[in-house]
């Protein structure tokens, strides 16, 4: 969330300068540290969510699908930026704010599916965080 709201900040104050120093380029630096250091917790978070059986199937499909916004993110930018050029979109400083606002506001949907769908793992051992998966859902159609 961190990333989101500092890359449309940086598309928004892109022409602003503290002395020398670019506003916009202290923003992606702060949008870089919040979008890499989410990796470090990705990575466990999602071998402690899947079942055992499911693990190693389970964080294979997650970062697959996470990979295809390399192939969905370029093809964005151009329809966004209305570049004709599909794997390489050249960016204008006009088409900078939209396509930066608007590239965040797709980040959203991932953390709230974090707020929802997610479970706090810490302190839980990776048997007991099996045992509770297994167990059946009380309400919802599981336990119909």
């Amino acid at each position: 969330m961190g990333g989101a709201l500092t890359m449309a900040l940086a598309g928004y104050w892109h022409d602003v300068y503290i002395g020398a120093v670019s506003v916009f380029f202290l923003l992606i630096m702060a949008q870089r540290f919040f979008g890499d250091a989410s990796y470090t917790i990705i990575g466990p978070y999602i071998a402690e969510v899947w079942p055992n059986r499911l693990r190693a199937s389970g964080m294979g499909f997650s970062y697959g699908i996470g990979n295809l916004g390399k192939i969905i993110g370029p093809l964005g930018v151009a329809l966004i930026v209305g570049s004709s050029n599909y794997v390489s979109p050249k960016i204008t400083l006009e088409a900078l704010f939209p396509e930066a606002a608007v590239s965040r506001l797709l980040v959203w949907p991932d953390g709230l599916m974090f707020i929802i769908l997610g479970f706090e793992t810490k302190g839980r051992s990776i048997e007991e965080i099996d045992r509770s998966l297994k167990a059946p859902a009380v309400g919802g159609l599981a336990s119909v």
